[in-house]
């Protein structure tokens, strides 16, 4: 091998040694452990109403999360921290959860500024003030830091946000931004999936195509991928993918992966599956404890969803 050539490797190994190192050390995770919350109404069925999507506060004194006994039909509530339980205190309001839409996906920030998932407005993101003393939202308007939705009737196809998740100092939306197939009006299948970002400048968010593609080049593939969760220092992101041909057969086949970067300038390296979770159960939506040694997310167990947690 000539000198050029050792060089020119030695360049590409340097160059790459960060991707690979990035997210490699998924070990360290025990478990998974269920998360009860005492004094959940009861739902269909005559069990507890399902748990999905969580999201602990930055503080850990609160874990909100939406339920739905179908896809398309999901409402927000949450419980408080006591001791060491979680106690269910209700339904987030007021007036924010309608019958037969999906309100959810709920993230909040350190200063209160609470955003969620709602597929009533164009942008089908709202977000609000959350007040801790009294489990209400006030200030309830649209986002509107993310694309719009896009409608195409004729090819029968609807693209449009979930997935959200705010960066404790509020600067970063992180979003996903799906496309299903359309059944008349009403979206079908999930065909893919990316995960975005949009960032705060001045007063508002602004989004830009080009400079989330070059964020997330090692995050998106062929694969769906969505439901993020940022860490405090903004340099470890967790998220779950759906393999897609799984779709096809019949049999989701879904797990939670984790990402790092040495700074927040700089793209996620090639993230690795927390392997303590697994990809036998239908598991999505993780979400970081306060103190960020757990892992919150969801699990389907019989018709309905219920938390877990993995620990390192």
């Amino acid at each position: 091998m000539n000198v050029v050539r050792f060089g020119l490797l030695i360049f590409i190994l340097l160059y790459e040694m960060p991707l690979y190192a990035a997210g490699s050390d998924t070990a360290g995770f025990t478990g998974p452990y269920p998360v009860e919350i005492a004094g959940l109404p009861k739902g269909n069925g005559g069990t507890p109403i399902s748990t999905e999507e969580p999201f602990i506060s930055r503080d850990g004194r609160f874990l909100f999360f939406n339920s739905g006994h179908q896809e398309g039909r999901k409402d927000l509530h949450y419980a408080r921290r006591s001791g060491r339980r979680w106690v269910y205190q209700g339904e987030i309001g007021p007036d924010i959860n309608t019958s037969g839409d999906v309100q959810g996906n709920p993230t909040m920030d350190d200063n209160g500024h609470f955003y969620f998932v709602d597929a009533t407005v164009p942008h089908m993101v709202r977000q609000a003030r959350f007040r801790p003393q009294t489990g209400k939202l006030e200030q309830v308007r649209e986002f509107d830091g993310l694309p719009s939705r896009d409608v195409r009737l004729f090819k029968q196809r609807f693209t449009g946000n979930m997935g959200v998740e705010v960066s404790p100092d509020g600067r970063t939306m992180y979003f996903s931004r799906a496309t299903w197939d359309l059944n008349l009006w009403f979206p079908g299948k999930v065909l893919g999936s990316n995960i975005l970002l949009s960032e705060r400048k001045g007063n508002r968010f602004v989004f830009s195509e080009t400079r989330a593609k070059y964020i997330m080049k090692h995050i998106n593939t062929h694969e769906l991928e969505y439901a993020a969760c940022i860490s405090r220092d903004g340099r470890e992101l967790f998220f779950t993918r759906l393999l897609r041909d799984s779709i096809h057969h019949g049999h989701p086949r879904l797990m939670i992966m984790r990402a790092t970067r040495p700074s927040r300038d700089v793209p996620f390296g090639r993230p690795r599956e927390i392997r303590a979770i697994g990809h036998g159960d239908f598991v999505e939506g993780p979400t970081l404890s306060a103190d960020e040694r757990e892992l919150y997310y969801h699990k389907q167990v019989g018709k309905k969803f219920r938390i877990f947690r993995v620990v390192r």
